[in-house]
């Protein structure tokens, strides 16, 4: 009489599967692949390679030439235009992997709009050019389209400040522009803890 487990052990022509044969292949009976132990092997000597690596590179590799060194932090700036077209407002910008702008009149219902999402990359010492976009809304909070930013930011030597400069534009829902661009300066003062 059979037990239950052999009863549901299907056959497998004399081998017996066990956890260091379980991906055992018909067709190579020879060839004994544990995923577990592969893995573990491959993560140690993956581990160990990284830590030789960063044991590795020269000192002066991981300063100023970092893409987001300079710029990377909390920022409170004043947007201005460069004619007088709107008001200077403030706001608080966060770089950082990604460029996220708010200002005061984000929320005010003749210029709602949501807050500038945007990505920047390094051009330069100091210097970075940045894309933005971010919704457009009537006083009601519908849809009305969205602006770009184009955003040339150069950071002072001592990481304090910045000056950035470039076109704001205007669509509607289809994409269309509204108007010509308008030239923007932004100028922001980095947020520190105490």
């Amino acid at each position: 009489m059979k037990t239950i487990q052999e009863q549901h052990t299907p056959p497998n022509s004399g081998r017996e599967e066990n956890l260091d044969n379980q991906n055992a292949s018909p067709e190579q009976p020879d060839l004994l692949v544990n995923r577990r132990k592969m893995l573990k092997r491959a993560g140690m000597v993956l581990g160990a390679s990284g830590a030789l690596a960063a044991l590795v590179i020269p000192a002066g590799a991981t300063s100023g030439e970092d893409d987001a060194d300079e710029i990377a932090g909390l920022w409170h700036g004043v947007v201005s235009a460069k004619d007088n077209s709107f008001s200077p407002f403030k706001t608080f910008e966060l770089y950082g992997g990604i460029w996220i702008s708010s200002g005061q009149p984000d929320l005010t219902p003749a210029a709602l709009a949501s807050s500038l999402w945007g990505t920047f990359k390094r051009v330069g010492h100091y210097k970075f050019r940045g894309i933005g976009r971010f919704w457009t809304y009537d006083a009601n909070a519908n849809p009305t389209g969205f602006g770009t930013v184009e955003q040339t930011t150069t950071v002072s030597e001592d990481g304090k400040t910045y000056h950035g400069e470039g076109p704001l534009q205007f669509f509607d829902n289809n994409g269309h522009s509204l108007g010509p661009p308008t030239t923007i300066i932004d100028k922001g003062k980095r947020i520190t803890f105490p």
